[in-house]
């Protein structure tokens, strides 16, 4: 083939596929990028993407509040903005961690749901029980699922729970000897330790939080002789 009919060739199939390119941009601009589209809610279907690590929270929890709330999405015509409403409210609830709402096209509105996660629970001497998450935040007992934790007794308020006893209790936790060992951390009036075991001696009096991961490896030497 002439050379120069090769090079005109080339260069005509260059152009027609940029041809090509831009018709299909402009195709995908006014077909795919309509703004909230909405759907008719024929159906809701709620899904605790965590349900096999948590129980605080069920689907018939979800419908009754949407119930009470009168945001209940079936027979209405759903887009992004009513899927952000419901799911603002949705995440006020105290054991949701995380919540993602959107509606399909088939008619059916889907929740995704994530649960908090508690770390320990804490029974004070004044006051009601709560867990503190691994956030670093209080969260209240559920009547639905009790969180198999360790737990902290004693004279505590919830901002001494979320201080140095929280990343005590991080440390006790992430160690598998101690985590296997100790079932419950007592706080005295004065803020003294108390470590309940479930074998060998049945009570380590730790003193002060203070310099704890030095006591603690001080036991592990003590234990280990």
């Amino acid at each position: 083939m002439n050379p120069k009919v090769k090079h005109i060739l080339s260069l005509i199939a260059v152009i027609t596929s940029i041809t090509c390119l831009l018709g299909y941009c402009i195709f995908a601009l006014i077909y795919f990028h309509k703004p909230d589209q909405k759907v008719q809610c024929k159906s809701v279907s709620v899904c605790v993407m965590d349900s096999t690590e948590h129980g605080f929270v069920n689907a018939a929890m979800i419908y009754d509040h949407l119930a009470k709330q009168k945001l209940s999405p079936i027979g209405g015509m759903i887009g992004i903005e009513e899927s952000h409403r419901i799911e603002k409210s949705i995440a006020k609830l105290s054991p949701i961690k995380e919540v993602h709402c959107y509606m399909g096209y088939n008619g059916n509105f889907h929740i995704n749901l994530y649960q908090r996660c508690p770390i320990y629970r804490v029974l004070p001497s004044e006051g009601v029980s709560y867990y503190i998450d691994n956030d670093r935040r209080t969260m209240p007992i559920s009547h639905l699922f009790t969180a198999y934790t360790p737990i902290v007794t004693g004279k505590i308020t919830p901002d001494e729970a979320k201080g140095e006893l929280y990343d005590f209790m991080v440390y006790l936790l992430s160690d598998d000897d101690w985590n296997a060992l100790f079932t419950e951390v007592h706080i005295d009036e004065k803020h003294n330790i108390r470590l309940t075991s479930r074998q060998g001696i049945k009570y380590i009096e730790l003193g002060k939080l203070n310099n704890y991961a030095n006591k603690m490896e001080k036991l592990r030497a003590w234990y280990q002789q």
